[in-house]
């Protein structure tokens, strides 16, 4: 299991309300407590925006997260617990301030060679995918494209330099200690066509960037772990899965969501049979990365309408299904947040440490919106509670990690008998009935040997089991 952390909202080591590297290094044994086993850091390069993705310097950290040492210290500690650590690192463009850019804007080689600037007036025609937005941008009278907006001039790499650069950069932050990297916008690396001046994914270059992206990582890191974050239909999200070894499951993530959100028992069936032979059977190309929630959607609770019955739920269906999962930090607290990117950005507020909002490490570099102090809802508070929230999501992590063999165990069968569904999991050495009720009413379970409950509750009644409403169970039977 994969922790995703934002430094910025965790924990403060300096005093000055934004989260940082030797805050996060005190932090650890929190993590490993969880049961994680891995750390997804989102970017902490030189950046001038809060969030990271447009860099000014490939080979600094952000010194507001504090600087190499104090990174190397973290690493360090991290693995000394058993956790590895990914970077998320934004190769895909630049913050306008990189001084590449500033050299490309002077028409300075090899910098020139490494953004693409407008050489066709016909290419002004051009639009964004998803939303029909302009894709060029005027920076002083020079035309640049920049298909994420102002803030992100993307890089070029038709330029061969480029890509010897940008191994330089993976070379650098392996050596520092990463145990690899989540690559953001990993289909876009050729998403211009320069014959046609219109946007256009080119995936067979994509893919083979990628290819010769990794293969420098693994010469120089065997074990390298990389996770890939494509939006895109089940056929081109394996393409790039194949690529890196993990992909993550967007469709899955809403399906489950949607299925728990409307307690419609038939959506979550058809959802896992629809992913059976991708991700689920035995002969596979990569492992799905299993998630509900990240830095852009909306919390888990907040997707749930404030049910939080219905989110551990969702968490106990999510961690009984084989894959890596991966935790949005402040999950574990039931946070809210409604993903907004043009207005608040409620689902990035800080971690509520204590119960009045204040206090040594207590991150506030941004208001709080929806996690107000003295609403229960901070890990002070919930810590004392037998059947808090944060105790009962503990509880599922638990149950995950005591069951380590699901993550590549393979799915045999999906069946639903009215609001009860069953899933059958076979690993290399045990196989297991699960069962997920997604009713108000506790249902009957049939199993053969000792029925061990993930969240909710399991009753007997003339010596038969019930299942209650919104709760989880697993027989192993061998």
């Amino acid at each position: 299991m994969f922790y995703e952390l934002y430094l910025r909202s965790f924990y403060d080591g300096n005093g000055d309300g934004i989260g940082d590297l030797v805050g996060a290094e005190r932090k650890l044994d929190y993590l490993a407590d969880l049961g994680i086993d891995g750390i997804w850091l989102l970017p902490i390069l030189q950046s001038p925006s809060y969030h990271g993705y447009s860099v000014t310097d490939f080979f600094n950290v952000n010194p507001i997260y504090g600087n190499i040492k104090e990174l190397r210290s973290f690493l360090a500690s991290a693995h000394k617990l058993g956790l590895k650590v990914i970077l998320d690192l934004p190769v895909n463009h630049t913050s306008p301030n990189h001084e590449w850019f500033l050299k490309a804007l002077d028409g300075d080689k090899p910098y020139r060679d490494w953004y693409l600037f407008l050489k066709n007036k016909e290419w002004l025609k051009a639009r964004r995918h998803w939303d029909g937005e302009k894709v060029w941008t005027d920076y002083s009278g020079q035309l640049a494209y920049t298909l994420f907006g102002p803030g992100s001039p993307d890089l070029n790499y038709e330029s061969p330099s480029l890509w010897q650069q940008m191994k330089e950069v993976l070379t650098f932050w392996l050596s520092v200690g990463f145990d690899g990297f989540r690559f953001d916008a990993a289909k876009h690396i050729f998403d211009f066509s320069l014959e046609k001046g219109i946007c256009e994914y080119q995936h067979s270059r994509n893919l083979a960037f990628w290819k010769e992206m990794t293969s420098h990582c693994r010469s120089i890191s065997p074990n390298s772990i990389f996770v890939s974050e494509v939006w895109d239909d089940a056929r081109i999200v394996d393409l790039y899965s194949a690529i890196f070894g993990i992909g993550f499951n967007f469709p899955l993530a809403e399906d489950l969501k949607a299925s728990i959100s409307t307690r419609n028992p038939e959506l979550l069936v058809k959802s896992l049979k629809t992913d059976l032979n991708r991700c689920f059977r035995s002969k596979r190309s990569y492992e799905s990365g299993l998630f509900l929630t990240n830095h852009d959607m909306s919390r888990l609770v907040s997707a749930m309408n404030g049910d939080k019955e219905l989110s551990l739920l969702a968490m106990s269906i999510l961690l009984s299904l084989p894959g890596v999962p991966f935790l949005y930090y402040g999950e574990e607290l039931g946070m809210e947040g409604i993903y907004d990117m043009y207005f608040n950005e409620e689902q990035l507020e800080p971690f509520l440490w204590f119960e009045n909002g204040y206090g040594p490490g207590q991150t506030e570099w941004k208001a709080l919106g929806k996690n107000h102090p003295h609403s229960g809802r901070s890990f002070e508070a919930q810590k004392m509670i037998k059947d808090s929230y944060f105790k009962r999501f503990k509880a599922i992590m638990e149950f995950r990690k005591l069951n380590h063999w699901l993550r590549l165990a393979t799915i045999k069968s999906v069946k639903r008998k009215e609001d009860l569904v069953m899933i059958k999991v076979v690993g290399e050495s045990k196989t297991a009935n699960v069962f997920h009720n997604l009713g108000k009413e506790r249902v009957p379970v049939e199993a053969e040997k000792g029925i061990q409950v993930i969240n909710g509750s399991i009753t007997r009644y003339r010596n038969r089991r019930y299942l209650g409403a919104l709760s989880s169970a697993i027989e192993v039977t061998s």
